[in-house]
């Protein structure tokens, strides 16, 4: 069963080397969290007794095991796992050691390793890994380091065990006990100038394929040598969902677990939503500059590293004035002007016919006077009629062959200029499109090098209009932002004469809602039910449960249906790391069927 648990990640005014405050501190936090729906909680690294209280460890040893056992007894019928950090005794010799308690009981013992040089005169780093330990009379066997409770498991590493040469996280996360769901890395680190951002960057690697929670000692500390930063940090899956200094942070995320009447705890879940982020694909705003610039600088050094290898300068691109073209448009002028090559060896071309609207076309005049580009007119109406009337199509029908006619027109022509003039056809087609199938086989499927073909339609989106935001040039900025207004449509059919009559979100569904599908399928392959509960999760003041169940059926049966498109994909650059390409994308079987999806969905 997949399950909502809530994680809280805090630090407290620790009382240095007074254990009684800290553990009655530790009772309170703990009563306050599952009050909360709490269902971890992590403290900081020698959280009994302080992190910076050095050779005094040796003195309270005694008084920090009946602490613990106090707090074990307090824990029984309290449904939070929480961890207590302490100096632990044993053998004649003094360990940093975490627990993790649940109910009445210890599910894992964790010591530390890669001791600090003041630890050193403290700690010992030797006590044997063995699977299990009777660690002190009375203590309940209990397994090292990691433990699994309803099938979830969670690892706990202790500060800077992460700095060893291999993180002792990664090191349990590849071993013989398995993956892990959830590691917990109390710690006690120094604030140092600049070492935010070190930290953060740091965690965020760690938690590249699992949530991961960073607790450090804060207030309270000693400041005898340092000032101890007190951050507390969950990330998940490569992104940092919470992150504040002395102050706690929270993340629900969705978990793994078998659930039955003995479970370790029963909640409602329903309670507890997942804040899942509608657009996790999307950069936070003061990143949007530099994915931007690397956006630009990727799909450029892709089409010049093909035109120089194959020795040619020019580019052949159809414009229509929709958000595609305008897209791989701007990408051509970039990578032109950084290699310092003449804007006369991209030449555009609009060739309107029976759906084409006069906001399109208009906007891709525009487009390409405020770029300094010629913007050359072929009206292909003419020449589809004869080839529609040649197949004995009457003409009128707006079938599939009347629509695919156009597109494949519009690239036989392009073709064709290509080969006159020695120069490579530029594809204009998006990642969100051709996993829907939504584009002409051997028609706008097919082009020499397709360099939006990683982009989903909302990067696209939020692309050019970071570019419509940034630009001084005036006459760019405004046509950029009527772009953007205008629906999307592949204007193939037209009820009014120079009017858009399809809308293309009306046919295979609202682009934030695919794009999301696209973005949780292609980057964690996760099952189709898990991504159906993560969207009406995410879209839940947006769209109802019906409508993102609509919508989803109808993303796996065209993604299915459409897979022979993306077995012959165009070479293009994948900028983003969700690619469909057959040679180093998402790959399956053109005659698969959408049921192994289907049936997914229909029983959640």
């Amino acid at each position: 069963m997949r399950t909502n648990l809530k994680i809280r990640s805090t630090n407290f005014e620790v009382a240095v080397g007074n254990v009684t405050k800290n553990k009655e501190t530790i009772k309170e936090l703990v009563r306050t969290a599952e009050k909360d729906g709490v269902d971890i909680l992590s403290l900081p690294e020698l959280s009994l007794v302080g992190a910076s209280f050095y050779d005094g460890y040796k003195d309270i040893t005694e008084k920090c095991e009946e602490a613990v056992f106090d707090l074990i007894e307090f824990s029984k019928e309290i449904k939070v796992i929480f961890t207590v950090g302490f100096p632990l005794a044993y053998n004649n010799k003094i360990y940093n050691a975490v627990v993790q308690i649940l109910d009445g009981g210890i599910i894992a013992l964790t010591t530390k390793k890669n001791l600090t040089t003041i630890e050193k005169s403290v700690f010992s780093d030797d006590m044997i890994d063995d699977d299990f330990i009777n660690v002190l009379e009375g203590w309940p066997d209990v397994n090292l380091s990691w433990s699994t409770i309803n099938g979830l498991a969670i690892n706990v590493t202790i500060g800077e065990d992460e700095l060893m040469p291999i993180p002792r996280s990664l090191a349990y996360n590849s071993s013989k006990e398995g993956f892990h769901d959830i590691i917990l890395n109390p710690s006690a680190e120094a604030k140092l100038a600049l070492n935010e951002d070190e930290i953060l960057n740091r965690v965020k690697f760690l938690s590249k394929d699992v949530t991961y929670v960073y607790t450090s000692s804060g207030s309270g500390e000693s400041t005898t040598d340092y000032v101890y930063g007190g951050l507390n940090i969950i990330a998940h899956k490569g992104e940092i969902k919470s992150f504040a200094s002395n102050h706690p942070v929270e993340f629900v995320g969705k978990y793994y677990l078998n659930l039955d009447e003995d479970s370790w705890f029963m909640k409602d879940f329903k309670a507890k939503r997942e804040d899942i982020d509608k657009f996790p694909y999307l950069p936070d705003y003061e990143k949007s500059e530099k994915y931007v610039a690397d956006v630009l600088d990727i799909a450029a050094t892709g089409f010049l590293t093909r035109m120089k290898r194959i020795g040619v300068r020019d580019t052949f691109i159809g414009v229509s004035g929709g958000l595609d073209s305008t897209m791989a448009l701007l990408f051509l002028v970039h990578g032109y002007r950084r290699e310092g090559w003449d804007l006369s060896g991209i030449h555009c071309y609009t060739m309107p016919a029976f759906g084409t609207s006069h906001r399109t076309k208009s906007n891709a005049f525009k487009l390409c006077e405020a770029l300094g580009l010629t913007l050359n007119e072929i009206n292909i109406t003419e020449a589809v009629t004869i080839h529609l009337r040649d197949i004995g199509h009457d003409g009128t029908t707006t079938d599939a062959a009347y629509e695919n006619a156009q597109a494949r027109e519009r690239t036989q022509i392009l073709f064709d200029l290509a080969n006159m003039h020695n120069g490579i056809v530029i594809g204009t087609g998006d990642l969100s499109e051709n996993m829907q199938g939504f584009a002409t086989y051997n028609g706008d499927q097919m082009s020499n090098y397709s360099i939006n073909a990683t982009l989903m339609k909302t990067e696209i989106r939020y692309i050019v209009g970071q570019i419509a935001e940034n630009t001084e040039n005036i006459a760019l900025k405004n046509v950029l932002n009527d772009i953007l207004d205008t629906p999307i449509s592949p204007e193939l059919i037209a009820k009014n004469t120079g009017e858009i009559s399809q809308k293309t979100e009306d046919i295979i569904g609202p682009y934030e809602l695919i794009d999301f599908f696209i973005y949780h399928h292609l980057t964690y392959h996760s099952p189709a039910a898990d991504i159906l509960e993560d969207a009406i999760s995410a879209f839940c003041d947006t769209y109802d449960e019906t409508t993102i169940r609509k919508w989803m059926i109808s993303y796996f049966k065209r993604f299915t249906m459409s897979q022979f498109k993306r077995s012959a994909a165009v070479d293009g650059p994948n900028i983003t790391g969700r690619s469909f390409s057959a040679r180093a994308g998402f790959k399956i079987p053109s005659d698969v069927g959408s049921d192994v999806y289907i049936e997914d969905i229909d029983e959640n």
